[in-house]
């Protein structure tokens, strides 16, 4: 999985397991969502890959493929000056699937 470290990838992991997987709806053909929230690495200001959220959101739906869920869409928003210190982004992911 590309230059994602271990750590990213079990942590990953852990999310499907732990904070996606309870919310799936069993595959009974009609088409379902899962919305979820992140914020980006507080450092992450120049130009390159936000690999924090590229490995969760990646693992999340390599997961849902590997459970045999068909992947409809994948919608991304982002909000800015979000945190403590109003210097990290949002973003809210709606993955649509069956």
């Amino acid at each position: 999985m590309g230059m994602f470290t271990k750590g990213q990838q079990a942590t990953a992991q852990s999310i499907y397991q732990k904070d996606v997987l309870p919310f799936l709806k069993p595959k009974d053909g009609f088409t379902h969502v899962v919305m979820i929230n992140s914020f980006s690495k507080w450092l992450n200001q120049n130009f390159g890959i936000e690999d924090k959220y590229t490995t969760q959101l990646d693992e999340i739906l390599v997961d849902l493929q590997k459970d045999e869920y068909e992947l409809v869409d994948v919608k991304l928003g982002v909000i800015q000056d979000q945190g403590i210190t109003k210097s990290s982004e949002g973003f809210y992911t709606m993955i649509l699937y069956k």
